[in-house]
């Protein structure tokens, strides 16, 4: 096998990892798109705070582009993170 066999094969294999890249891009955007929080959902905090704990769940209240506002189920209490700092969750009913 030559050099240029084996760069002709390289720039191959590089084509298809830039396809298969791509692919997983889209489907993690998909997905991102399935976990979008909107209002009236719940989710799991990932911080603790002042009258919070990491884990407590929440219900949704408002939305905007750098915060989730929320009421935590477990005291009643309104206060609002960052969208890093909760996760979508689904409670499971009894």
């Amino acid at each position: 096998m030559e050099v240029s066999d084996l760069i002709a094969q390289l720039a191959k294999l590089q084509l298809e990892q830039d396809t298969i890249l791509a692919r997983l891009a889209d489907i993690a955007s998909e997905n991102q798109d399935e976990a979008e929080i909107r209002i009236g959902d719940h989710v799991t905090l990932l911080t603790g705070g002042v009258r919070c704990t990491k884990g407590d769940i929440a219900l949704v209240t408002k939305i905007t582009k750098s915060s989730v506002f929320f009421t935590i189920l477990r005291n009643g209490h309104n206060t609002y993170k960052q969208h890093k700092n909760v996760r979508k969750t689904q409670l499971k009913e009894k």
